[in-house]
């Protein structure tokens, strides 16, 4: 199948409830009944949103209530008709949709990207933590296919809930066996569309979906401007992709960009620890056994009305002038709600 679709992405804290029940289990539950084929609920380690304090799984800031995103993706029709279902289960948080291609089975080889804003093109990846290929890890293999074709960078997010082929799928007690991955690559748009055929191959169900973006940075180096839209009622994403060993002055890259969005104004940030990756010219990495650093990838996403990024802008480039890259997207639908108040529109 190649489809048009639409990608639902869902923001919140650990601690908010639907009544009796945590918010994360209300949303896969009534995702599942909807029949969903593909959700990855993801636990991030730091963010902030609207009360303006920082969770984080590290002093000073350690929290019990970390951020959360649930990344689901389908049809336009489907993703509507559960938006009122998203409403009931998240009562307080931030909803964003976007526009993507969807590919499935054998017709993931044959899938080409849509026409968009960008020079860059992304291709994301979703299937189960415990699918091989060739005897590896499939995660693994389909990102060593993309290195080899040509992609900038790609990272591995490691869902600890959601829903594979329609099946909900949940990480267990010292294991994430069986739970839904999100693999997210950047780069060229004809680097990446030839790594499908491949991929293709390697998979055993694989699901994919194709955007274009823009590529704003690579290592300090910019690629293309950063997009300044005119229209008021869109909403921008900057996504950064770098690791947990990379440095400025001394502290961790993604620790200080969350921290100095959140002086700055942001509206919200959130950071998510990658499995396996690169956004380097370096092989794909993740922890080894004997390494005390944390040499993982991690993946942070800022959402705001284009001129808040245009005035963020600054604060982004200046911490990635060494390591990083760094993304943006237009986004068409986005609603932040707090109980009975909410602000924006999901309205494509």
């Amino acid at each position: 199948m190649i489809a048009d679709a639409v990608k639902l992405s869902v923001y919140f804290g650990d601690s908010v409830a639907a009544g009796s029940v945590p918010a994360s289990e209300a949303l896969m539950r009534r995702l599942e009944r909807r029949g969903i084929a593909t959700a990855a609920l993801l636990r991030g380690i730091e963010g902030f949103g609207h009360n303006r304090r920082i969770h984080a799984e590290r002093l000073p800031d350690v929290s019990t209530d970390l951020p959360l995103l649930a990344h689901v993706v389908d049809t336009r029709t489907r993703i509507a008709a559960a938006l009122d279902d998203v409403d009931a289960a998240v009562p307080r948080g931030l909803v964003t949709l976007e526009h993507a291609r969807l590919a499935t089975g054998a017709d993931v080889a044959g899938a080409e990207f849509p026409p968009g804003p960008g020079r860059a093109a992304k291709l994301t990846i979703h299937c189960g933590s415990d699918e091989r290929a060739a005897g590896r890890p499939a995660y693994r293999q389909a990102v060593a296919a993309l290195r080899r074709r040509g992609a900038t960078g790609a990272i591995v997010l490691a869902g600890v809930d959601g829903l594979v082929g329609g099946r909900r799928r949940r990480a267990r007690l010292f294991t994430t066996a069986g739970a839904p991955m999100v693999i997210i690559s950047v780069g060229p748009a004809e680097q990446l569309r030839r790594s499908l055929s491949q991929l293709a191959e390697l998979l055993p169900a694989p699901v994919v979906t194709l955007e274009r973006i823009a590529q704003v940075k690579h290592d300090g180096e910019l690629l293309e401007p950063l997009p300044i839209p005119d229209a008021d009622d869109v909403w921008q994403t900057i996504r950064v992709y770098t690791r947990r060993t990379a440095e400025v002055q001394g502290l961790p890259l993604h620790g200080e960009l969350v921290r100095r969005l959140r002086e700055a104004g942001a509206a919200g940030a959130t950071t998510i620890l990658g499995e396996w990756g690169f956004s380097s010219d370096e092989p794909p990495h993740g922890d080894k056994l004997g390494r005390v650093a944390s040499h993982r990838p991690t993946y942070t996403v800022c959402i705001d009305r284009p001129a808040r990024i245009a005035a963020l802008w600054p604060v982004i480039d200046e911490l990635t002038t060494e390591h990083g890259i760094v993304t943006s997207v237009l986004v068409p639908g986005y609603r932040e709600r707090a109980g009975s108040t909410a602000h924006g529109s999901l309205r494509l």
